[in-house]
C-alpha cells in the first residue's frame, strides 16, 4: 500500500532514516517533509514522524477538483468523514467537502472525531491527498531525564532515544545498550515491548539505571556491571551513546572508543547505532576497527557539541 509520512522537519534526514529502517521499501520519494513509499507495516512506534496516511492520489491544484470528482471516495469511507487542508491554498475545506459529500452514499460529517479523515497537502505545486491512518502524538516530555528518579544531566531525550532504537530496525528480540548510563535507551526500548539488557562499567550508573527502569514499570530487563570492550556474546541490536561528558575527561576517549569498536566487530551480528561526539575522529576509529558506516546523521546540540549518529551493520 502506498503511504506517506509527515516527517518532523527539525532533522529531515534523520526522520527519513528512521522510517526506512523499519520498512522493506527500496524506493521512496520526499516532497517537502512528506515521505512517500510502499509499506505494509504498522509503524505507530515512530518518534520523528507526526502522522501517517494512505496515499490516495497526487495531482496539481489546477486539476484537483476534476480529480476529486472522479475519485472513488466511497471505497475509502467508513461511518463518517471530515476534510482537512494543510499549507496555504485559496481553497477551503468546505469547498472540497461538498464534492466529496456528493460521492458518498448516506454521508455523515464529523469534524471533531471522524472515523475517516481525508486530508490534502499543498506542497511544491502539487496536491497530495491521503486518508489518515495514525497520528503519532505521544507525549515524550513526561519521560524527560529531569523527571527520572535518578536523573542524569547528559541523558538523551526520550524522543531521540526512541528514534535511534528504531534505526537498529529491531522488531523482536533483545535490545542492548553497552554503555547504558542512567538507562535512557533501555527505558524507551522496554516501553516499546522489547527485552532490554544494559551494561555499564560504573556501578553507580548501573544502580541508577535499574531504579529508573523500574520507575517506568518495565519488568523484562537486566542491568549489570560490564566492560563494553570485553563483551563476549553475540548481539543483534544495539544502540549506545558513547561517554564524552565532563566526567570522562580523565579517560583517553579515543582509546576507549577504539577498543569498544574492535570488540563490536567480533560480537555484532546485526545492527548497531553508535553516538559519537563530533570532536572525535570517529570515521578513522571505525575504519581502524575494520567496520563500515552504513548510514550517518548529524544532530546539533549546542555550539560545542554535535552528535554524530552512525549506523553499522554486519
Amino acid at each position: 500500500m502506498k503511504q506517506f509520512f509527515v516527517l518532523n522537519q527539525e532533522n529531515l534526514d534523520l526522520s527519513k532514516g528512521e522510517v526506512l529502517a523499519l520498512t522493506i521499501s527500496k524506493k521512496c520519494k520526499l516532497i517537502d517533509n512528506l515521505l512517500i513509499l510502499d509499506n505494509k507495516e504498522k509503524l505507530d512506534r515512530l518518534a520523528m514522524t507526526k502522522s501517517i496516511y494512505k496515499l490516495l492520489f497526487i495531482t496539481t491544484q489546477k486539476q484537483l477538483i476534476k480529480k476529486i470528482k472522479s475519485f472513488d471516495w466511497q471505497k475509502e469511507y467508513k461511518e463518517n468523514f471530515r476534510i482537512r487542508l494543510h499549507h496555504f491554498t485559496n481553497l477551503t475545506e468546505k469547498d472540497l467537502a461538498k464534492y466529496v459529500y456528493e460521492k458518498i452514499k448516506n454521508p455523515k460529517v464529523n469534524l471533531e472525531n471522524p472515523t475517516t479523515s481525508y486530508e490534502f497537502f499543498f506542497v511544491k505545486n502539487k496536491v497530495i491527498a491521503g486518508k489518515l491512518l495514525y497520528e503519532l502524538n505521544e507525549d515524550f516530555k513526561l519521560r524527560h531525564p529531569q523527571y527520572w528518579p535518578e536523573h542524569h544531566p547528559s541523558g538523551m531525550k526520550p524522543r531521540m532515544s526512541r528514534c535511534l532504537i528504531n534505526l537498529t530496525g529491531i522488531k523482536k528480540g533483545k535490545f542492548y545498550d553497552a554503555m547504558c548510563g542512567a538507562g535512557g535507551f533501555l527505558i524507551e526500548a522496554g516501553l516499546m515491548g522489547f527485552s532490554v539488557v544494559g551494561y555499564d562499567l560504573d556501578e553507580i550508573m548501573v544502580r541508577r539505571a535499574e531504579i529508573n527502569i523500574k520507575h517506568f514499570g518495565i519488568k523484562n530487563f537486566k542491568v549489570k556491571k560490564q566492560d563494553a570492550t570485553k563483551i563476549k556474546h553475540k548481539i543483534k541490536y544495539l544502540a549506545t551513546d558513547l561517554p564524552y561528558g565532563k566526567s570522562t575527561r580523565k579517560l583517553n576517549r579515543n582509546e576507549v572508543y577504539l577498543a569498544f569498536l574492535k570488540n563490536l566487530k567480533k560480537i555484532l551480528k546485526g545492527t548497531a547505532v553508535i553516538v559519537f561526539p563530533d570532536f572525535s575522529p570517529y570515521k578513522k576509529l571505525i575504519k581502524e576497527a575494520n567496520l563500515e558506516i552504513n548510514r550517518e546523521f548529524s544532530v546539533y546540540i549546542h555550539h560545542t557539541l554535535t552528535r554524530k549518529i552512525v549506523v553499522i551493520k554486519q
